[in-house]
């Protein structure tokens, strides 16, 4: 759906808020923390950003966008040429990171990780929930959102590595009582640090995270493989050189894609038969029954039956 930009505010030196519209402003759809939508730009790059406004605004959506040095187009577009009544494209929002019941919620951010988790906590101090966030940057004017960190009161702090040390994430989880969730979102250091420390967690607790980038994670070469449409009726072999999705969609068979790295969850395909090698940054159980078409693959010697 196109959206007008309406405002955008620089919120760091290198991190931009930017709040959307419809042009006739009728109400969006809504939204729950965690969920985010993929923006597609005027020169075709399309890239995903978590909500960070209030799911109770039906007439706008927030995201934050930070200037990457090593920009593949997106940020560097947005940063340089993005205006104030600008048209962009935005697709529904998606949820791959709800806030689950738990008897309480430790939030954790890095950097810009803090879009995402800022949504959850402003929805947690709404109805009461025992919940802190503690949001982590390297200087204190790399703090996104530090007026609404602020207001939210004592249960959300935030720590200066370049003041205070590197934060202790040992301590921190393991501070929590028996029955408390973590929900993180950062860079991949951060994320695969927290992943280090799951199995401390107390009893009844978990950790769950959100991706900006890829799990780092190493598997054996791409080989061909079968894969067999089951509801479209079209069988193909899907080269070593080629993805599934991309396979499929050449096949005629339509499969919905964005990131194409195996972190937006877009390109969910369920999973009727075969053995699945998941090499995406979603899947948490090696034999989950849904695979993400864009880097997922058959295991050697498996063919695949899919429910599209």
């Amino acid at each position: 759906m196109p959206l007008v930009v309406s405002e955008i505010v620089h919120e760091t030196p290198d991190i931009v808020s930017i709040r959307m519209r419809k042009a006739d402003g009728s109400p969006l759809p809504a939204w729950q923390p965690g969920a985010h939508v993929d923006l597609q730009l005027i020169t075709r790059h399309e890239r995903q950003y978590s909500l960070c406004g209030d799911p109770r605004d039906t007439a706008s959506y927030r995201i934050a966008v930070r200037r990457e040095e090593l920009s593949r187009g997106g940020s560097h577009y947005i940063h340089a040429f993005l205006r104030a009544g600008s048209t962009v494209w935005v697709r529904p929002p998606r949820n791959l990171f709800e806030l689950g019941d738990a008897s309480a919620y430790l939030l954790l951010a890095a950097g810009i990780g803090v879009t995402p988790i800022l949504a959850m906590a402003r929805h947690l101090a709404s109805i009461g929930a025992d919940w802190r966030m503690i949001v982590a940057a390297r200087t204190p004017d790399g703090v996104a959102f530090a007026d609404e960190i602020a207001a939210l009161g004592e249960r959300a702090s935030v720590h200066v590595s370049g003041e205070r040390g590197r934060l202790d994430l040992a301590t921190v989880v393991g501070d929590i009582a028996p029955g408390t969730d973590v929900y993180a979102c950062g860079p991949a250091a951060f994320t695969d640090a927290l992943l280090t420390l799951a199995p401390t967690l107390p009893e009844g607790s978990g950790i769950h995270l959100e991706r900006f980038e890829p799990r780092r994670r190493e598997f054996g070469p791409d080989e061909p493989f079968t894969a067999t449409a089951a509801r479209s009726g079209v069988t193909v072999e899907v080269p070593a050189s080629r993805s599934l999705r991309e396979t499929l969609e050449g096949a005629g068979v339509a499969v919905t894609g964005s990131c194409l790295r195996g972190v937006c969850g877009s390109c969910a395909v369920p999973v009727l038969d075969g053995a699945v090698e998941h090499r995406d940054s979603l899947t948490v159980d090696d034999d989950a029954r849904v695979m993400y078409a864009c880097v997922s693959r058959a295991r050697e010697g498996s063919a695949l039956v899919l429910d599209i």
